[in-house]
């Protein structure tokens, strides 16, 4: 099957226009947490605990940087995430196809995630970052003895 080059681009700007506005909340989002919290994640910014997406930004940043042992252990789901967003790239803008079977690799991926970040919690929390604790958690400012029980798990 030919690619059209400038098909593919026209697919990919009528998403990103369609979507501005999620782009713009998350955005938002962002500088708002990041100010007031200096996290991204909600389970890190309320329990202080890592949740099974932590380590991914930084994990795939080091994929473009080509520093992919460092990639695995920020967090190896990394590369199965790239395989899903590249499979969906090619099948949507590229090939002009539905992404078949879109939500049954969102829902194995999520599985997954969760399977690895319960093997990682297991064998590296607290002490391996990104499986580390972030004091000052909006529990540990609000809930009398949250902090004296993350003392205890540190």
């Amino acid at each position: 099957m030919k690619v059209e080059w400038k098909q593919a681009a026209g697919r990919l700007w009528k998403d990103v226009k369609e979507y501005k506005w999620l782009g713009a909340a998350l955005v938002l989002y962002y500088l708002m947490v990041e100010r007031l919290f200096s996290a991204f994640c909600p389970l890190v910014i309320i329990t202080g605990f890592p949740c099974p997406g932590c380590g991914m930004t930084r994990a795939f940043l080091a994929v473009l940087t080509g520093h992919f042992v460092r990639a695995w252990r920020l967090n190896p789901m990394i590369y199965a995430v790239i395989l899903a967003a590249l499979y969906g790239a090619v099948q949507r803008y590229l090939l002009h196809q539905r992404v078949k079977g879109f939500y049954r690799i969102l829902c194995i991926l999520a599985v997954l995630m969760i399977l690895v970040y319960l093997y990682r919690m297991y064998r590296y929390f607290p002490h391996r970052p990104p499986l580390s604790i972030t004091r000052g958690s909006l529990f540990e400012r609000i809930v009398p003895g949250y902090g004296k029980l993350l003392n205890l798990i540190q």
